[in-house]
């Protein structure tokens, strides 16, 4: 699956004569990157469908499931990265559901600092970001989308810039 995927993102990329490139994460989330900045870069797989730059930048997605973060199945995604960033109180939960997203909690402070939260809405999309040390993780929320959500990280790209590509989801 993963190979097809990326083999179905690099034709589209060879073929694509539009000033925009669609990066396809699931039905609901699409990346629209203008082509020009897909130049020299390279697609590939790891935990989720990434394009790096020989300069160190990237842009790595990932879809965030229950099943993948092994919540319960009444979990309300939408609130998930209110308790990664602890807008909402964690206590509220079964313990081994909030000992999970404390961990997360305690990796995105570290790497990306949970102070340093920016919320944007725009339309029926909420994106929760943060960064540090020239790294971002951005969560996208959609209101009507209640079985994932995608996740960001990027290296190299500024915040406004991963907003400005999440908004186009």
């Amino acid at each position: 699956m993963k190979f097809g995927a990326a083999l179905f993102l690099t034709i589209l990329l060879t073929g694509c004569a539009t000033s925009q490139t669609t990066i396809s994460y699931s039905g609901d989330f699409n990346l629209q990157v203008p082509t020009k900045l897909l130049s020299g870069s390279t697609v590939f797989t790891a935990d989720g469908l990434s394009v790096g730059w020989p300069e160190g930048n990237l842009i790595s997605g990932i879809v965030i499931t229950k099943e993948l973060e092994s919540l319960p199945s009444d979990f309300d995604l939408k609130d998930y990265p209110k308790y990664l960033f602890n807008i909402k109180n964690k206590n509220d939960l079964d313990k081994k559901t909030a000992n999970v997203l404390k961990s997360s909690t305690i990796e995105i402070d570290h790497s990306f600092g949970i102070d340093n939260l920016t919320i944007k809405s725009k339309f029926d999309t909420d994106i929760y970001s943060a960064c540090k040390d020239e790294k971002c993780i951005a969560f996208i929320i959609k209101n009507n989308v209640t079985d994932h959500l995608l996740s960001l990280y990027s290296q190299g790209i500024t915040e406004e810039e991963l907003i400005s590509l999440a908004e186009g989801i």
